[in-house]
């Protein structure tokens, strides 16, 4: 039986791993960028994904991780083109029933996207997939001086959009965001990921984006 969430006044969707699959992320870093970095420092592919590896992993989980800018001086390396290119571009592919599930949504409740992507790359992704008209805020972490991972981006976004956490729900695939989104105040979550957690009467798994909208019902 389906958790019904009632009385929800606030929808917090997560876009990669909710909306958008992972391929053009995962694929742009994992093989896109040591290829370029290959051909720049004249190395194998497999020198160049171990150096970018170690490079990443330094940054994981913080605000330069998602930061182009900050890739683009580092690497030596306009990022931004490179996300732009055809053979990363037609990697940016919605979940099927992603947009059936937004229109169902939409209207019943006030929607923000909030995402650790840079607004660069939100911008990209929007220009093959327009989302705008779904959310009444698109929102990216990194411009509120923190991502996802960081209690303290909970309590920023609930301060700068006004949000009652105690009538929100936040729809995520990575289940240490949604810990951190609970520990500041968010009411429920639905979970999309894969990874094992401890069950919580505050958070309801699901397998797909399509299955969302029947807890509201």
């Amino acid at each position: 039986m389906v958790m019904i969430f009632k009385d929800t006044e606030c929808l917090l969707f997560d876009m990669d791993g909710v909306i958008l699959d992972n391929t053009y992320d995962n694929n742009f870093w994992q093989n896109q960028i040591p290829s370029v970095l290959a051909k720049k420092r004249q190395i194998s592919f497999e020198d160049a994904k171990r150096l970018a590896i170690q490079i990443f992993n330094y940054k994981k989980n913080s605000k330069d991780w998602y930061d182009l800018d900050y890739w683009s001086n580092m690497l030596d390396i306009d990022i931004e083109k490179q996300k732009k290119a055809k053979e990363s571009y037609e990697k940016i592919r919605l979940y099927e029933g992603s947009i059936s599930c937004l229109e169902k949504l939409k209207g019943k409740m006030k929607m923000i996207l909030i995402t650790n992507a840079h607004r660069k790359t939100l911008n990209i992704k929007l220009q093959k997939y327009d989302l705008s008209p779904y959310f009444d805020e698109m929102v990216c972490a990194h411009e509120l001086y923190y991502v996802k991972e960081d209690v303290q981006l909970w309590y920023m976004l609930r301060s700068r959009y006004r949000i009652d956490f105690e009538k929100t729900v936040l729809i995520e695939d990575t289940i240490k965001n949604i810990y951190m989104g609970l520990s500041a105040g968010i009411s429920k979550a639905i979970y999309l990921g894969n990874e094992k957690y401890a069950s919580s009467n505050k958070i309801l798994s699901m397998s797909s984006i399509n299955d969302v909208p029947s807890a509201f019902n």
